[in-house]
C-alpha cells in the first residue's frame, strides 16, 4: 500500500521542486540559441508566457514522478515541455526512458538520440546508463550491428561497467555466437565478483539479464541462484516466474510462486506472476482476481500488468460471445 510521505519530506520536496525549476529556467535563458531551441508553440507566445508555462509544466512532471503517475501521463507533460522547449536534454532523456516502460522503442531510440546530441560533454560517464538504455531498445527492434555500436561508445567511458558487459553478453547470444557470449559472460562474472557478489547473486545477476531473452537459459541461473540460497524469497519467486513464463513447467512454476506468497502474501509482483500463471492454465476468473489485486498492491504503474489484464479480459469476452 502506498505510505503518506511525512511533513518533513513534503516540505524538502516543494523545496527542491522550486529550486530545480528556477535552475532549469536559468538554463532555458543562458541557452535559448541551441539546437532547437524553439518549438511550434513557444514561437506563438511571448518570453514571458513561456517561462510561466515552463515553470509550471516542471512542476506538473516533478509531482507527477513523485506521485508514481503512469509513464503515459508523464510522457504528456514532456512532450508539451519540448514543445516549448526542445533544447533541453534532460527531458528528452526522460522522454526516452519512458516510452521504453511502454515498449515503444523507436520512439524511445529518438529521444535518447536527441538528449545525446544536445549532451555538452561527448565523453561524460554519466551517459553509460543512456547508452545501455539506447543499446537496448535497438536489440528489441533487431538492430544488433547498432547495438554493439553503442555499446562500445559506452564501454569507452566505463569499460568494466557490468551493465555494458551484460548487454554484450546477451546481444552476442541473441545472435548465437555463443563463443563470444561466453567471453563476456566469464568476464561478467569475474566483475560480479570482485565487487563482492557471492556465487547466489552472480547466479541471480545472469538469470535477471537472459530472463528477456532465453527462458531456458534464465532458468539455469535462477535455480542455481535458489539452490545457493532457499532462504530467499525473491530468488524463489524469480525461479517461478520463469517457470511460468515457460509454459512447459507451469505447474512447478506455480507450486514455486505459492509458496512465494504464501511468505510474502501481500507481495504485489508474486501476486501478479500467479494471476499470469492462471490465465496460462485457463483459469480465467482467478487470473482476473489476482491481477487485480495486483493492481491495487503495486506502488506505480505496470505496463506489463495492464497487458496481462487485457489478455485475461479478452478471453474472457470470447468465452460470452
Amino acid at each position: 500500500m502506498h505510505r503518506q510521505p511525512s511533513l518533513n519530506y513534503r516540505i524538502i520536496r516543494i523545496f527542491f521542486v522550486i529550486i530545480l525549476c528556477f535552475s532549469i529556467l536559468f538554463q532555458l535563458r543562458a541557452g535559448s540559441d541551441g539546437y532547437g531551441s524553439t518549438g511550434p508553440l513557444a514561437d506563438s507566445i511571448t518570453e514571458q508566457q513561456r517561462d510561466s508555462m515552463l515553470f509550471s509544466l516542471n512542476l506538473v512532471y516533478l509531482n507527477g514522478v513523485n506521485d508514481h503517475k503512469t509513464p503515459f501521463e508523464l510522457i504528456s507533460v514532456l512532450e508539451e515541455l519540448l514543445d516549448l522547449d526542445p533544447s533541453q536534454y534532460n527531458h528528452w532523456f526522460s522522454l526516452g526512458l519512458e516510452n521504453i516502460k511502454i515498449h515503444e522503442y523507436h520512439r524511445a531510440i529518438d529521444a535518447l538520440d536527441r538528449g545525446l546530441a544536445l549532451y555538452p560533454i561527448e565523453d561524460n560517464p554519466t551517459l553509460v546508463q543512456i547508452y545501455i538504455s539506447l543499446s537496448f531498445c535497438y536489440h528489441k527492434i533487431n538492430k544488433h550491428q547498432k547495438e554493439k555500436e553503442i555499446l562500445l561508445k559506452a564501454s569507452q567511458l566505463h569499460k568494466d561497467h557490468p551493465g555494458v558487459i551484460g548487454r554484450y553478453t546477451i546481444c552476442a547470444h541473441s545472435r548465437m555466437r555463443y563463443k563470444e557470449a561466453e567471453y563476456h559472460s566469464d568476464r561478467l562474472v569475474r566483475i560480479l565478483e570482485e565487487r563482492g557478489l557471492n556465487a547466489a547473486e552472480v547466479a541471480f545477476y545472469l538469470g535477471r539479464l537472459y530472463l528477456n531473452t532465453d527462458y531456458l537459459e534464465a532458468e539455469k541461473h535462477f535455480r542455481l541462484a535458489y539452490q545457493y540460497d532457499p532462504a530467499n524469497i525473491e530468488k524463489l519467486g524469480a525461479l517461478a516466474w520463469v517457470l511460468i513464463i515457460n509454459a512447459l513447467k507451469i505447474d512447478e512454476g506455480m507450486s514455486l510462486i505459492e509458496q512465494a506468497i504464501e511468505a510474502d502474501p501481500q507481495n504485489a509482483i508474486f501476486i501478479h506472476q500467479q494471476g499470469y500463471g492462471f490465465y496460462v492454465k485457463g483459469n480465467y476468473e482467478d487470473a482476473l482476481f489476482n491481477l487485480y489485486n495486483a493492481r491495487q498492491l503495486y506502488q506505480q504503474y505496470s505496463y506489463e500488468l495492464d497487458n496481462h489484464i487485457r489478455l485475461v479480459e479478452d478471453a474472457i469476452a470470447s468465452l460470452e460471445e
